[in-house]
């Protein structure tokens, strides 16, 4: 990245890190996907429960293989899993002690915006395990839920129905056509603009990562 672009794009983080911790969103900014992996995984103790929502950041930055080898009870989204062994994982996550995810974007005015098929990602972020861990590239900065709609209609959501081989229109036309397909993937639209709980921890990487 040119280093006049990494100078906004640093800016752009200062500023979504001000905006979330007013929203009492604790933000931490690193410079790449090493140092967002391991900041991570300092966040997880030993012996403790660590769930996931599915998510390419996660696979790209290395934490899902870290924890495999750490001593932690680790179940992944992002494995190939039976319907029924789906189900199981995302009940388990509201008992897990720590979820991790990413976000399909992050407002600079203090959002963490998602859509999601299933629900299971969106509703752990809301509620059941001690602590989430958000982990997103700079990519996914937008100015507003406005932007961030946007991003999730063009780019997020498109990419995530090619990744999963689903028949949507999206994946022939490249956006979102607000479709009925069965293999929709854009049904719980999601803001968290606070968190009063001290639950969530948002870690955003200089470096671009997932969709």
């Amino acid at each position: 990245m040119d280093e006049n672009v990494k100078t906004i794009v640093r800016l752009h983080m200062e500023q979504a890190k001000k905006a979330l911790e007013a929203h009492h969103i604790k933000t931490y900014l690193v410079k790449d996907k090493q140092e967002a992996c391991a900041l991570a995984s300092s966040m997880i103790k030993d012996k403790e429960k660590v769930s996931d929502g599915g998510s390419m950041t996660i696979s790209e930055i290395g934490l899902s293989q870290l924890l495999k080898s750490r001593d932690v009870a680790y179940i992944s989204h992002n494995e190939p899993l039976s319907k029924e062994e789906s189900e199981k994982e995302a009940h388990a996550a509201f008992n897990a002690d720590t979820f991790i995810c990413s976000s399909n974007a992050v407002t600079m005015d203090g959002a963490l915006i998602n859509v999601d098929g299933h629900g299971n990602r969106v509703a752990a972020m809301i509620y059941g395990p001690n602590q989430v861990i958000v982990i997103v590239g700079s990519n996914k900065l937008v100015k507003n839920e406005k932007q961030a709609k946007k991003r999730i209609q063009e780019v997020a959501a498109p990419a995530n129905c090619v990744r999963l081989h689903r028949q949507t229109p999206c994946v022939k036309l490249g956006s979102c056509q607000d479709c009925e397909s069965k293999d929709r993937i854009c049904n719980f639209y999601v803001k968290i603009d606070h968190d009063m709980y001290d639950r969530i921890r948002v870690i955003i990487m200089e470096e671009e990562a997932g969709y």
